[in-house]
This record gives structure tokens, sequence and C-alpha cells, in this order.
């Protein structure tokens, strides 16, 4: 939708643009004599020239140059969003998703965002909620766990912490700082062709 919005609006200024580029080539409008064989009808004027023979033109057809103008203010920004969201697809993210990226960016810059990797065998189903992560058929599984510490220091390590990070790996424990957001993998990140095709045939 945003590519065929931004297609209109272009084409829908490239229109205006020839048919009041074809007013003033008509009615004479050059700087120099014999002006009418030359490739284009504003050779030899200046810039004030110029812009005093497009004025007259939006002035003379104000409805074409009215809705010319509009579709040469707004196609930029329909092509910005248009290059944002292929980008987002691209990432494999969403505009919602993009504010949390961005904190744990800034975590990662301050060096607080600790890594874990495992496998299948180390993080074991019952590790997830139901209640906050019910199961998603999905074709990427993560094998990383994060942690964001409070004080940049690892996660504590030994058989006595509570809570998930005391049961990975059986005590094989090999937190690793992350130094880039590019070490931490995108769960939703398939690839950018499998992305587009996500995104207009879900399921």
């Amino acid at each position: 939708m945003l590519w065929s919005l931004a297609f209109v609006l272009t084409y829908g200024a490239y229109l205006a643009y020839s048919l009041l580029s074809g007013e003033l080539r008509n009615s004479g409008g050059g700087g120099s004599e014999g002006n009418q064989g030359s490739k284009h009808w504003s050779t030899g004027l200046t810039w004030s020239q110029y812009a005093s023979k497009w004025s007259w033109a939006l002035s003379r057809d104000f409805r074409i140059g009215g809705v010319g103008l509009i579709a040469l203010l707004t196609a930029p920004l329909a092509w910005t969003m248009f290059g944002y969201h292929i980008y987002l697809i691209w990432a494999g993210t969403t505009t919602n998703e993009s504010s949390k990226w961005l904190e744990w960016r800034e975590h990662v810059d301050e060096g607080l965002v600790y890594k874990w990797v495992g496998d299948d065998n180390d993080v074991p189903n019952h590790l997830r909620d139901p209640s906050i992560e019910p199961f998603v058929d999905w074709p990427v599984h993560s094998h990383q766990r994060l942690f964001r510490s409070e004080d940049g220091r690892p996660p504590p390590e030994g058989p006595n912490d509570s809570g998930w990070m005391a049961r990975l790996g059986s005590g094989a424990y090999q937190w690793k700082l992350v130094s880039g957001l590019y070490e931490v993998e995108n769960l939703y990140d398939l690839g950018f062709w499998d992305n587009l095709k996500d995104a207009f045939w879900p399921g």
C-alpha cells in the first residue's frame, strides 16, 4: 500500500510538471530568441526568471499546480515510510519492537548485558512459563538467554542461586559480556525473503 501510494504521488507530481511545462513551452517561455527548437524551454533563463515562469504557470492553472505541489511535497514522505518498512522487514522487527531494541542497545553500550548460549538440552521446556511464554509454532528457536545487570557484573553462579539462571546448563555457566547488539539473536528474524513472505502471507 505504501509503495502504491508513493508511486501514485510521484506520478502525479511528474504529470503536473509535464502539463505545466508543456504550457510554458507553448507560450514561448524562453530566455533567448529561437528557443522553440532547444531541448528545454528554460534554456537561457536565470534562476529568478525560471521561478517567475513557474509562478506564472501555477497561477494560470492553480488546480493542476496545487495538486502537483501537494504530490511533490508528500511523495518523499511516502517513499521514506516505504523504505522504513522495508528496513523493518529486513530486520525482522516491528515499530513497537524498535523501542525495545533501542533499550537493549543502550544497556549494551553501558556494559550491562550478558549472554548465555546453550542447546535444547541445556534449556528444558519446564523453564517456560505458559502464562508469559505460551507455545508458538515458530520455525526459529533461540538458544540464548540475556541478563541485564544492575552493576555491570555477571549474574551470580552456584547451586544456591534462585531462578532459571541457576538451572542453565546443569551448572555449566558460560555468561559472556555482550559487546554489540549484533551478538543478540532476534528470534523473529527469518531472513529478508522469509520475513517478506510472512508479512504478505502470514501463517
